[in-house]
């Protein structure tokens, strides 16, 4: 019977065990949660077979599903009680690896390029990873056999495993992550106090979606990548300055911005499909 220990019980973590549970990845999973109320919810929901309180004894696997902050720690700790594979699911990755040199052998990092605004085990889905990417991060002390176990287990929930340095995901997500949730952030909280919201259609409701994450979820994300987030935050911002004087000037100019933006985002759209 293979065993996994899940190390939180929320959104990500929860849908990677009911997607391991339904493939057959593993037979028995326990959930390790601080927050009592989420771990009993996973219980109650069938997303793990048991709940402790601290580590429960021999597994095969350990998923960490914390926030950035305390990933860390989990993962030294995990790694030293379980000679299986230890993998997380943050979206930080160089970070994670810094705080922990010398990274464990048995230790794979790993992003999951899914999830949602939406929070806790009530929306943990089977489905969620269907098709989505995840990005392994691999480090030169990583094991080949954690390494190829850690995969199977992503491709099995039927995930598509993409290969990066910690660096290069934390760039790359530092744009097309990172900086929209901020955006979305600092928008929502300037409309709130700007006035009432009354009329609020539906483009204002796409564009603030993300606003709704997590909220120590992304305090972690943001303040660890903030090296890499800030570059892309000022170039925003050399942006905005171009879009109001091209408003103030209106005509051609205004018209020439736009239409770039509008081409841009179509390419994006075809390319994506």
């Amino acid at each position: 019977m293979r065993s996994l220990l899940l190390i939180g019980t929320g959104l990500v973590g929860g849908s990677f065990a009911k997607a391991a549970k339904t493939g057959a990845v593993f037979d028995r999973i326990v959930g390790v949660d601080l927050d009592r109320d989420a771990l009993d919810r996973a219980l109650e929901l069938g997303i793990v077979d048991e709940a402790a309180d601290t580590w429960a004894g021999d597994c095969d696997a350990v998923c960490v599903a914390v926030p950035v902050g305390a990933i860390a720690d989990h993962v030294r700790d995990a790694a030293a009680r379980c000679a299986g594979p230890v993998f997380d699911v943050g979206s930080v990755k160089g970070p994670v690896v810094d705080a922990l040199e010398p990274v464990p052998p048995n230790f794979v990092p790993c992003h999951p390029v899914a999830g949602s605004e939406r929070q806790g085990p009530t929306e943990a889905r089977a489905d969620l990873f269907d098709g989505r990417a995840v990005v392994m991060t691999p480090v030169a002390e990583t094991d080949d056999g954690a390494l190829n176990a850690v995969r199977g287990y992503w491709e099995a929930v039927g995930a598509r495993v993409v290969v990066q340095t910690p660096a290069s995901h934390d760039e790359c997500f530092a744009l097309v992550s990172h900086l929209p949730h901020l955006v979305a952030f600092a928008f929502m909280d300037a409309a709130a106090r700007a006035g009432p919201l009354d009329h609020a259609g539906n483009g204002f409701r796409d564009f603030v979606r993300i606003a709704g994450a997590d909220v120590e979820v992304w305090t972690d994300i943001l303040h660890a990548n903030a090296s890499r987030i800030r570059p892309r935050l000022d170039e925003l911002q050399e942006t905005l300055d171009h879009f109001r004087t091209a408003m103030d000037e209106g005509g051609e100019a205004l018209r020439r911005r736009i239409a770039s933006a509008v081409q841009a985002k179509r390419s994006f759209d075809e390319a994506d499909h």
